[in-house]
């Protein structure tokens, strides 16, 4: 059974605290949970709209809607294109930005990243991870910085793109390798030795840690905690849930030891982020 995560995070921002002719945010999204169901925009929306799949689903630019891809597809979709994605038949779970603006075309296009045309992402913490720090730069501040912003995305597209070419060169990534970033990615709570993962992915310790390495630029027990950080962070805006209970839920049953590595990844402590939250 695929585990889901408990709770997702999706804003739309009114008034946007960013609007300018260089860079302007709409909306964030970030492991957002959908029912089963298919989204048709025939003529799509007035800005660029940037997705990934977490779950299988299909996404495309016309409605053919009958191809499913794997999960941890992007999508990208421009002004004015048709946008026809989702999954009729099983819930699935999406992270997406609403952005335009003369440095977001900009960006698009230098990076070379691909536009409506759907692509495996091998890192996808990195776009979870840039969606949390564009929207924490939104809300923060009473001026966001338009630069921030936009180097944050730019950084985000080249980072997508250089794995992306990595793996063209190198050819299809093993089928091992991906099972142990998708256990990963779905169960960042559960206890994973490195061992279970090797057994997974049919190799030996030290060959997996050098090859998952060389294939999505961090170790297999550096992924897992910036999975389990990612999704801590998502956690802590839910006010129903204790910090020692997020904690619990991204694996971590000493608050100790949680607040210590969530401090040391994002610089505050989870009751600091939390309060930062409040304030958005």
């Amino acid at each position: 059974m695929t585990f889901r995560h408990s709770t997702g995070f999706k804003r739309f921002y009114s008034p946007r605290p960013l609007d300018s002719p260089e860079i302007t945010v709409r909306g964030i999204g970030i492991r957002e949970q959908m029912p089963p169901c298919q989204i048709q925009r025939p003529h799509g929306m007035n800005d660029f709209l940037l997705m990934l799949f977490h779950d299988r689903a299909s996404a495309a630019n016309r409605p053919t809607l009958d191809e499913v891809h794997p999960v941890e597809t992007l999508m990208i979709w421009p002004p004015q294109c048709g946008q026809y994605y989702g999954n009729s038949r099983e819930r699935y779970c999406h992270s997406w930005i609403h952005c335009d603006g003369v440095r977001v075309r900009k960006i698009v296009r230098e990076s070379k990243v691909p536009v409506m045309r759907p692509f495996s992402v091998v890192n996808p913490a990195c776009f979870e991870q840039c969606l949390a720090e564009i929207h924490r730069e939104l809300v923060s501040y009473m001026r966001p910085d338009a630069v921030i912003v936009g180097n944050l995305l730019e950084n985000c597209l080249r980072d997508l793109v250089r794995y992306r070419n990595a793996d063209s060169m190198a050819g299809r990534i093993s089928e091992g390798l991906l099972k142990v970033r998708q256990l990963i990615s779905e169960v960042p709570a559960r206890e994973i030795t490195l061992g279970q993962m090797a057994a997974l992915a049919g190799m030996s310790i030290p060959n997996l840690s050098l090859r998952f390495k060389n294939v999505f630029g961090v170790s297999p027990v550096e992924c897992l905690i910036q999975h389990r950080m990612h999704h801590a962070a998502h956690l802590l805006a839910n006010q129903n849930l204790t910090i020692t209970e997020v904690g619990q839920l991204v694996g971590y049953d000493d608050l100790f030891h949680f607040s210590k590595m969530f401090k040391k990844h994002y610089g505050l402590s989870p009751r600091a982020m939390r309060k930062r939250q409040l304030r958005t």
